[in-house]
């Protein structure tokens, strides 16, 4: 395996990587979009709006780091610079749990 097949094949590790936040971030985001349109008898309430909106903020925060990302991975696989891209990721997943848990419980309490 030469130097070149290493960089091609890290950079489509990063394309994937960059897919999966793109994925993860878009379905958080419909995720709130549902909640927010069906949570309470199919009528958009402020209960609803409390349990979505949060999803809906995490997936495009998902979405704009992973392009963010992305981006960065890029530019030190092409200049070999051999430093990470970053370490958000991790917050970037523990605010979609908390909104994940925000939400079911908003929406808990205004259906029960």
């Amino acid at each position: 395996m030469t130097v070149q097949d290493d960089t091609w094949r890290d950079h489509l590790a990063n394309e994937r990587t960059h897919l999966a936040w793109l994925r993860t971030g878009a379905a958080v985001l419909v995720v709130g979009l549902a909640v927010m349109r069906f949570a309470d008898d199919r009528e958009v309430t402020l209960g609803s709006v409390i349990a979505g909106l949060p999803l809906m903020v995490c997936g495009l925060a998902a979405v704009v780091y992973g392009t963010q990302r992305y981006r960065r991975a890029h530019r030190r696989l092409t200049s070999r610079d051999p430093r990470p891209p970053g370490t958000l990721g991790p917050s970037v997943a523990a605010a979609v749990l908390v909104a994940g848990f925000v939400a079911t419980a908003v929406m808990l309490a205004v259906l029960g």
